[in-house]
């Protein structure tokens, strides 16, 4: 039993690893067309009564090295957030490695940051945060935090900022597996999904991933194009 435990430990292991690589290996084949992302969510009214897109508001975590995380700490940074669960057992550990995939491909860009939220913080303290991030190369993807925080809070934040599970709003527990992708003003550019639908056939599995993956990946660099020719039209 103790062998069978830890060859299985170690299938897990090797998969975690080999998995992302070989996305990162076609998302590098894949061609990309710019195309300008929409903005989503409610549009608001500003006080010379004309509308402005939906935006995120400002909001205090802890991420799992105890750090406080809020807009200003993530100021000028395109934000990838989604919401999870350390004790999820296959939904959110099935996400997070599609994460993992992006956001390695994405470490060496100063001006991205993925922001993971624990929808269960009373369970998720800090000292889980920092274990549970360890399954996903977090050492080296400093670029990822996992937080935790206020419950009241963190489902306001969710439902009514973000705008995923809100279908859910007012339940004792929320969760979805999608990403949203905020800009560098706090407008919601685009919200994905990162797991294939439960009914997708097996054989089929491995490629709708390798597509979500792909989506996700051209849509923030749709949105680092559109800020590339903003420098260059200052100019």
């Amino acid at each position: 039993m103790a062998i069978g435990r830890k060859l299985a430990k170690g299938v897990g292991l090797t998969a975690l690893i080999i998995i992302p690589s070989i996305l990162i290996f076609f998302l590098a084949k894949a061609k990309w067309v710019h195309q300008k992302l929409p903005y989503l969510g409610q549009p608001e009214l500003n006080e010379a009564g004309k509308d402005i897109p939906h935006t995120v508001s400002d909001f205090l975590y802890t991420d799992q090295n105890g750090k406080p995380v809020n807009l200003d700490s993530l100021k000028d940074k395109i934000i990838i957030a989604s919401i999870f669960f350390a004790s999820c057992p296959e939904v959110c550990p099935e996400m997070n490695r599609q994460i993992q995939t992006i956001a390695e491909e994405f470490a060496r860009f100063d001006n991205i940051a993925f922001l993971s939220v624990s929808i269960d913080p009373e369970h998720d303290s800090v000292s889980v945060l920092k274990n549970y991030a360890t399954r996903f190369n977090s050492k080296k993807l400093k670029n990822w935090r996992f937080c935790t925080g206020s419950k009241s809070e963190i489902y306001d934040w969710v439902t009514h900022d973000l705008l995923l599970a809100n279908e859910m709003k007012g339940a004792d527990f929320i969760h979805d597996d999608k990403i949203v992708i905020i800009d560098k003003k706090r407008h919601i550019r685009s919200i994905l999904a990162t797991r294939p639908p439960d009914d997708t056939p097996q054989n089929r599995v491995m490629t709708e991933r390798l597509k979500l993956v792909r989506h996700i990946k051209d849509d923030i660099d749709n949105l680092l194009y559109e800020y590339r020719q903003e420098e260059l039209d200052k100019r």
